[in-house]
């Protein structure tokens, strides 16, 4: 019964996330309610929720997950769960920058005068830097141009490897659920 693995399995937080939607499906069904009695769409959902293992660890979950993978790279949008609620699928490629760094984006030739965009604060940006640090000026110079402490200087943002995602809401909370189409 792959249901009630999935729900001895969560997290309390995933936990009320598998409750509510397996409730939903079994419409309020003892728990002999079987997951291949779901719709495609909420057996995605309950397969997405799935930690320690994560559905790649379920055996029942790979085909489902492969499936709804190959649909999302063909351009196919999330499958519906009615009994659930899922937000329709998302794009972040970034992960967060380190404390105590922002995000940030422009820094490159585009716009202005001097054909260099300054830095500005961005949440989509690409670039993370010290708010604290970045707007100091960079002593000295020469021929090279000023020298800058390297904590004065943006870095690139780190990337995500699953940058899809698709945020699951119950129990009024939300769980954002990432993943990649790469190779699908």
């Amino acid at each position: 019964m792959l249901l009630l693995r999935l729900i001895q399995l969560r997290t309390s937080r995933r936990h009320t996330l598998v409750s509510v939607v397996f409730a939903g499906i079994a419409g309020g069904a003892p728990a002999a309610g079987l997951a291949q009695d779901a719709s495609f769409g909420c057996k995605v959902l309950l397969c997405a929720a799935a930690s320690n293992p994560s559905w790649s660890g379920i055996p029942y979950c790979v085909p489902v997950m492969t499936q709804l993978f190959r649909m999302l790279a063909r351009g196919r949008p999330w499958p519906i769960c009615s009994e659930g609620n899922a937000s329709g699928l998302g794009y972040d490629p970034y992960l967060p920058c380190p404390a105590p760094m922002i995000a940030y984006s422009g820094g490159r030739s585009g716009t202005g005068d001097s054909g260099y965009e300054p830095l500005r604060p961005d949440p989509s940006g690409d670039q993370c830097a010290d708010p604290a640090r970045i707007n100091r000026s960079c002593p000295g110079g020469g021929d090279n141009g000023p020298v800058c402490d390297p904590a004065d200087l943006p870095v690139p943002r780190p990337q995500r490897t699953e940058p899809h995602f698709v945020d699951i809401t119950t129990g009024g909370s939300t769980m954002r659920f990432y993943f990649s189409l790469r190779g699908y």
